[in-house]
């Protein structure tokens, strides 16, 4: 997600791509469906309404979706009621593999939209299904490295840089563990379980989950070393806590015990931005990964249903322009998508908790080939039941990785 600034004057500079085109006089009406709360929904609004002012001939009625998305959204599909555009996030690939949402290579070609000037490859490629792109990506905030500042200084260590490495973050969270009387009571780094923390140390390494074939390539050497560096880190260098040491201040996870300051280093996203901005008394910053990392990110696509899939196009072409994304950059939703959200003044220099943070660490970032595919459940099922044992230091590397190729191969025949 290397990025730098973009000239101005084409439609990727923050305007639609057509200005007032497709105000024909004709009335078109659309639906959308969008999760989350009742104030995203008005961010969302916000931003619909910005759309409008350029296509004022198409309405756009919004629906948030509450509870289960993916299942309420399906019953729709199946009713007859599908929506003409849906935000989906990590598991579009399900749905672009049934044909429930249309690749949309034809439409941005025929309104001349630059894929490459409005966001970088990494990010464009997390909405591509078999060389096909079936969503324009909105909010894409990579996973960043939380750090506090004092307990950095204080352990006199040089704070994070993306210059980093695994072994700079092992060696830099030892020294930021602290044990008073045989018990630790801060540790250098929260590893966890989590599949963004483990997975983008497999694709650091130079592994995948998948080969170019599909195949699973999980008994390999580089995710070994990502798994057995993660399980080092807490059971043999004691700088990360342990799940029973978990267990013991509650299972709240990592983010309030960062707050807390019982943790020097977490791994996160964006949404503890604001979490934390909510907190008196901690000096906190953020840094890129150490090498790459995933994004946690959701788009706008167009359901095979609808009946004015050109229209739709128009609406989410729109809602990723800098105009449209301002909204949700002025009031902190999230991190945008696009070269010109993340390059924007208004992101770089956004303040939190009354100070400014490092927010170019987002655009610093670089994303790794997340291995999305339509049997992501199935896989993360079967990865996730064998993990959870291993990483309570209650199986061995070897079993683990075996255990988990021979499940994957059921999978992708």
């Amino acid at each position: 997600m290397l990025i730098g600034l973009t000239a101005c004057g084409s439609k990727d500079s923050g305007t639609s791509a057509e200005g007032g085109a497709g105000t024909s006089g004709k009335k078109v009406d659309l639906s959308m469906t969008i999760w989350g709360s009742e104030d995203e929904k008005k961010i969302y609004q916000e931003r619909l309404d910005i759309v409008k002012k350029t296509y004022p001939d198409i309405n756009v009625k919004l629906n948030l979706v509450a509870g289960d998305y993916d299942q309420k959204v399906q019953t729709m599909i199946a009713g007859g009621t599908a929506p003409d555009i849906m935000m989906i996030a990590e598991n579009y690939q399900a749905y672009a593999s049934k044909n429930q949402i249309i690749p949309l290579d034809e439409l941005i070609q025929k309104n001349n939209v630059n894929m490459s000037e409005r966001y970088t490859d990494d990010i464009a490629n997390l909405m591509k299904y078999d060389g096909k792109q079936y969503g324009m990506p909105d909010r894409a905030g990579a996973m960043v490295l939380f750090y506090n500042k004092d307990m950095f200084d204080k352990a006199g260590v040089s704070y994070p840089t993306k210059d980093w490495k695994q072994e700079d973050l092992l060696n830099a969270a030892q020294k930021l563990t602290i044990k008073e009387n045989g018990k630790t009571v801060q540790w250098g780094y929260y590893p966890g379980s989590w599949w963004p923390q483990w997975m983008q140390l497999i694709y650091q390494n130079g592994g995948s989950l998948l080969d170019a074939h599909n195949k699973p390539t999980f008994d390999t050497e580089p995710v070994r070393k990502a798994l057995q560096f993660l399980n080092d880190l807490t059971f043999k260098y004691g700088a990360g806590p342990t799940p029973t040491e978990i267990a013991d201040m509650g299972n709240i996870g990592a983010d309030p015990l960062f707050a807390q300051g019982k943790i020097a280093m977490e791994t996160t996203g964006f949404w503890n931005i604001g979490s934390l901005a909510k907190v008196q008394g901690i000096n906190w910053d953020i840094a890129p990964i150490w090498g790459e990392t995933n994004a946690f990110f959701n788009g706008f696509t167009i359901t095979n249903a609808s009946k004015h899939k050109e229209e739709a196009f128009k609406v989410i072409e729109a809602l990723t322009t800098l105009d449209a994304q301002m909204p949700m950059i002025e009031k902190g939703q999230d991190a945008p998508a696009t070269k010109a959200g993340l390059s924007s003044d208004k992101f770089l220099n956004a303040e939190y908790g009354g100070k400014k943070i490092n927010m170019a660490a987002f655009s610093e970032s670089k994303i790794y080939a997340e291995p999305l595919n339509p049997q992501w459940n199935e896989m993360m099922k079967v990865i996730n039941d064998k993990l959870g044992v291993y990483f309570n230091d209650k199986a061995s590397l070897d079993d683990t990785v075996t255990s988990i190729q021979s499940g994957l191969e059921k999978i992708y025949k």
